[in-house]
């Protein structure tokens, strides 16, 4: 079931949308590129109100920020979850934050701040702190499913198992912002099991690829995709098979991903994979 943006999704036309436009979501620190930030926008903007909108990782708020602003944009029925801890350590802090020049203490706790950023669209936004690996979804129906936070077999397991049945054929988008980020080889194994519901409709920026639910997903093909238990030959396997299946990637872009797992055998978590 072809989506109804796939067409316009070639042309990038999020590219077009000018900083003015996104000035309040601008002034909330994020981690995204700047097209990143147009993309988020911009599909949040063509929502048609027929589900939730879920930002996971929210971090201090900026990925969420760009969503609410489409979305008060979009003229549509909304409501923005964003899941997150809500932690960060000092190090973080001193990376992301500091350079905003956003004054913390030794407090990890950023639910304040976040919250102090998104206040412009608190009425239509419900944050959730908590392990994204524990959460539960029971809200019904989801339109645009943003995933920054599947940093293990294990969380892209559990947030596929939470949110993929809920998505809406031929409606529905997945963001995977961190789909060739090579300290996360298993996304890209996960989505080519899944290559029967799910249709990509192309690469932003340099990781950040957007798919296009076509199919309803149940519970017998979610096991199937399961990574978790993978051994690394099998999610070697599948790697190399990516490669073939998603022709618009930079082939160069699976090899980083095979030789960072055979450099690091038997990780499952991203900070495991920092070798090679």
């Amino acid at each position: 079931m072809p989506h109804a943006l796939a067409e316009e999704f070639t042309n990038a036309p999020w590219r077009q949308i000018p900083a003015e436009q996104m000035a309040l979501a601008a002034s909330v620190p994020t981690m995204l590129r700047r097209e990143e930030c147009q993309l988020y926008y911009w599909l949040a903007k063509n929502t048609r109100g027929t589900g939730a909108v879920v930002d996971l990782g929210t971090f201090a708020g900026g990925s969420t920020a760009y969503l609410a602003a489409g979305l008060a944009a979009s003229g549509a029925p909304h409501h923005l979850h964003g899941y997150d801890r809500f932690t960060a350590s000092q190090e973080a802090r001193a990376l992301h934050l500091s350079p905003n020049g956003i004054s913390l203490t030794d407090q990890e706790d950023i639910l304040p701040l976040a919250q102090k950023f998104l206040a412009p669209w608190a009425e239509n936004i419900t944050l959730h702190r908590g392990e994204i690996g524990e959460l539960t979804w029971e809200s019904g129906p989801v339109e645009l499913l943003v995933v920054d936070a599947a940093k293990s077999t294990h969380l892209a397991d559990h947030i596929a198992a939470q949110f993929f049945p809920q998505l809406i054929p031929g409606v529905s988008l997945l963001v995977h912002q961190d789909f060739l980020h090579k300290q996360q080889p298993w996304l890209a194994v996960q989505m080519v099991r899944l290559a029967e519901y799910f249709t990509p409709l192309g690469l932003v920026a340099r990781d950040c690829v957007v798919f296009a639910c076509t199919k309803a997903i149940g519970a017998e093909a979610l096991a199937a995709a399961a990574t978790v238990d993978m051994d690394d030959d099998k999610l070697l396997s599948h790697l190399r098979t990516a490669a073939k299946i998603y022709d618009f990637i930079p082939k160069e872009r699976f090899k980083e991903l095979i030789n960072k797992l055979r450099a690091n055998p038997g990780a499952r978590v991203a900070w495991q994979l920092w070798q090679g």
